[in-house]
């Protein structure tokens, strides 16, 4: 662990310990599902073609059906002795379902790992994230991307540096929420901001009523809901966070998960969801403290847990987005190798 130079001791201990655990896929008998919805059958996961180049805690979003991944973390050996360096990147690659192909976009102006992403009118917004690697820094810039010219524009900093943090389009603002809450941290940042693209401003809102990383989220019917992976202190969560839109007000529903995890696979997406349909894929289990291979949502229509088929192995801290009812993930890492960025492979699933 000694040879890692780039991130504080603890941090690297924290990845490594978790990373070379052994075992891919778990089943995970001893949770409890009672107070789940029906599963979902009737898709099969397909895997398809390689990220050109695999990290993980990139940004993912979907326009005009294709998925666009930004950014995240390499953790490769990068000298002779083989230590592992961990550093953010500017990588932007673009996946098209049809083809079953991926491009390089124009890279992004700086090196970004867990930046907050959303999609307005057919443009990309990504605020925040970490320019340096895992837990170094918290940035507060931010940019708009354009699809059709792939181009960026900078646009007004974030009201103050954030990483870990996710971003929500409902109607015509952007809401962003969540962030780091590393015990060295102290207090979590629980704020929401609600950015502007017309005015190109933030407004502060009501506070999260915990701290929360590692979130998926989404919005249906005037509401975002946030499933977190952990609370303040770095412990795990449970339940789930709901923002009221119109009443600018955030609950805490109890609902009991089907499975604690964090890491989460599409934690950086911009709204993995299917019709009510929140998707929860991967992460590390509490129960099994390995890489889970569980496929779940949340079904923000009923306020219910649900799952579907699990995913070919375990895998979390990847992007993921839906085209046409189908899900995709990309990048991320899983199994037991001195490469902790080995997972090159997209995964496909057709919901019914």
């Amino acid at each position: 662990m000694d040879r890692i130079k780039t991130v504080p001791a603890i941090v690297c201990m924290l990845f490594l310990i978790t990373f070379f655990m052994s075992g891919c896929q778990t089943k995970d008998a001893s949770v409890d599902t009672s107070k789940t919805d029906s599963q979902v059958t009737g898709g099969r996961w397909k895997i398809l073609a390689d990220v050109p180049a695999p990290r993980f805690g990139g940004a993912g979003a979907v326009v005009n059906g294709k998925l666009h991944l930004f950014g995240g973390v390499n953790m490769n050996p990068h000298t002779p002795s083989g230590a592992l360096l961990a550093r953010a990147v500017n990588l932007h690659h673009i996946y098209d379902p049809a083809a079953n192909t991926w491009s390089a976009g124009a890279p992004m102006p700086d090196s970004k790992g867990w930046p907050a992403i959303a999609v307005y009118k057919g443009m990309i917004y990504l605020f925040g994230g970490d320019n340096k690697a895992i837990d170094v820094t918290m940035t507060d810039t931010a940019w708009m991307y354009d699809p059709q010219t792939d181009k960026y524009v900078n646009i007004a900093p974030l009201p103050h540096p954030r990483s870990y943090c996710y971003a929500v389009t409902v109607g015509d603002y952007i809401y962003i929420f969540g962030a780091r809450t590393l015990r060295s941290d102290g207090k979590a940042d629980r704020s929401t901001f609600r950015y502007d693209p017309a005015t190109n401003t933030y407004k502060a809102m009501a506070d999260m009523p915990e701290g929360a990383r590692f979130i998926v989220h989404g919005s249906y019917n005037g509401y975002i809901y946030a499933v977190h992976g952990e609370t303040d202190f770095e412990t795990y969560a449970d339940g789930v966070l709901k923002y009221d839109v119109a009443a600018n007000k955030w609950t805490k529903l109890d609902i009991p998960r089907i499975e604690q995890r964090k890491w989460y696979l599409s934690q950086h997406s911009t709204h993995a969801a299917i019709g009510p349909r929140l998707l929860i894929l991967g992460g590390i289990s509490k129960v099994t403290n390995r890489r889970s291979a569980r496929a779940a949502y949340f079904d923000m229509e009923k306020e219910i847990f649900g799952q579907v088929e699990p995913m070919p192995a375990g895998r979390c801290c990847a992007v993921a987005g839906v085209i046409d009812n189908k899900i995709y993930v990309a990048g991320g890492f899983w199994d037991v190798t001195e490469d902790v960025c080995d997972c090159k492979e997209t995964w496909g699933y057709p919901f019914p």
